[in-house]
């Protein structure tokens, strides 16, 4: 039997244990160590270490070099690591990143700041564009201090104009036959894009011969992803499920165009509804519609027409919302001007709707080949009104009055 007065007592026990979890605590926390959620101080010279920093990343000639001029944190070795890796996958070279400003001033709790750096970069071959030109886009990298003194660069997201897309995630790059989809972060799992995008090129090539070049689709795995890629607000791109725009969200030729996914609404349509999405950015970006001054009836209107060529789906699908318009007595009284299009404009559907039917109309009176060679007239700068007398002998007044016609006889039909 024990000597009960050489019992510990419960004050005692109690002691033992908040040792014993005190030890287990500095154990598991080794706050000995450096540690990427540690606040540190920014060094004074902050501005001369980030233009050096910066200067090292450009020169970096090696996966190893990037890495270790982004920093010594863990976070930033992270970071580093997949944007030279999705660099690779891109093919991306002539890359300079010039730091601007900032990064002496921490904005966020954890002590970091954000440093302000133009990144320009120049796309490879791997992704399917025949342009060449060096993109320059403003990024806002959040940058941290270290205990020895260092900064480590952690993040990047998109200041003015689009996020480069190796800065983006994951990447990776599949080439198809006529189609190059990147996926950011494994992208959009639910639909396949890849065969989509091929068929999206087949199609555009069957009802507008000698278009030329890949279709490439950009399929980021967020909405905030896909924002950033394009350099607009989350809040501009609720309603948009796919966007044909220029690499850099800026400048360049229509030869650097790219389709993006808006994965929170491609994903959720069914497999026909997407496939006519693709179908319709693919012909944008095929016939160089990107950054056009047509009318944008005529842009959006012919892209549908091809996209719902060879559709089976019923009027009450594919123009439902206009010819509902209609029988209800609100059908337009002119042709849809530019803000009709705007993507914030209430019963947008039913606009794009409407200037399909007007190559629909004009495809099942004239044919293929006028529609083709009218739509080419107006991308190529020939005014709206000469284009129409040329290709089908039609004032603008005339097409209007035939267009309305033809929705109010199809919404008759329509139950």
């Amino acid at each position: 039997m024990a000597d009960p007065g050489r019992r510990l007592g419960p004050n005692a026990v109690a002691i033992l244990v908040l040792i014993c979890l005190a030890a287990g605590l500095l154990l598991w926390q080794r706050p000995w160590e450096s540690s990427d959620d540690a606040v540190v101080g920014i060094p004074d010279d902050a501005p001369a270490r980030l233009a050096a920093q910066f200067r090292a990343l450009t020169d970096a000639d090696s996966e190893s070099a990037f890495v270790a001029a982004a920093g010594t944190s863990r976070t930033a070795k992270v970071f580093a690591r997949q944007a030279w890796r999705a660099r690779t996958a891109l093919g991306a070279d002539a890359v300079e990143l010039r730091y601007v400003s900032g990064g002496d001033v921490a904005d966020h709790a954890d002590g970091s700041a954000t440093a302000v750096v133009d990144v320009s970069w120049r796309a490879g071959d791997e992704i399917g564009l025949s342009d060449k030109t060096v993109h320059t886009s403003s990024v806002a990298f959040r940058v941290a201090p270290q205990t020895d003194g260092r900064l480590s660069v952690v993040s990047a997201a998109p200041r003015d104009g689009a996020l480069p897309i190796w800065l983006a995630g994951d990447v990776t790059v599949e080439r198809v036959s006529g189609s190059v989809v990147i996926r950011v972060d494994g992208g959009d799992a639910d639909l396949p894009v890849e065969s989509m995008a091929t068929a999206a090129r087949s199609a555009v090539g069957r009802v507008v011969p000698g278009t030329k070049g890949d279709v490439t689709v950009v399929s980021p795995h967020t909405e905030a992803q896909m924002a950033r890629l394009v350099g607009q607000p989350i809040d501009q791109v609720r309603q948009i499920a796919a966007v044909t725009t220029r690499l850099d969200g800026r400048g360049g030729s229509s030869d650097d165009t790219v389709i993006v996914l808006n994965p929170a609404v491609f994903s959720t349509m069914d497999r026909r509804a997407a496939q006519v999405v693709l179908t319709h950015e693919a012909t944008h970006l095929l016939t160089h519609a990107v950054g056009t001054r047509a009318e944008s009836w005529v842009v959006e209107g012919f892209a549908d027409f091809v996209a719902l060529h060879d559709d089976t789906a019923p009027l009450s699908v594919s123009a439902g919302q206009i010819l509902a318009d209609v029988k209800a007595g609100r059908g337009p009284k002119h042709l849809p001007t530019s803000a009709d299009f705007n993507a914030e404009s209430h019963g947008l559907g039913a606009v794009y709707e409407s200037a399909w039917m007007i190559f629909r109309m004009l495809g099942q009176t004239y044919g293929d080949d006028r529609v083709v060679r009218f739509y080419n007239a107006v991308m190529s700068g020939t005014a709206l009104d000469k284009a129409l007398v040329a290709s089908f002998g039609l004032t603008v007044d005339e097409l209007t009055t035939s267009w309305r016609d033809y929705l109010a006889k199809s919404a008759s039909t329509v139950s």
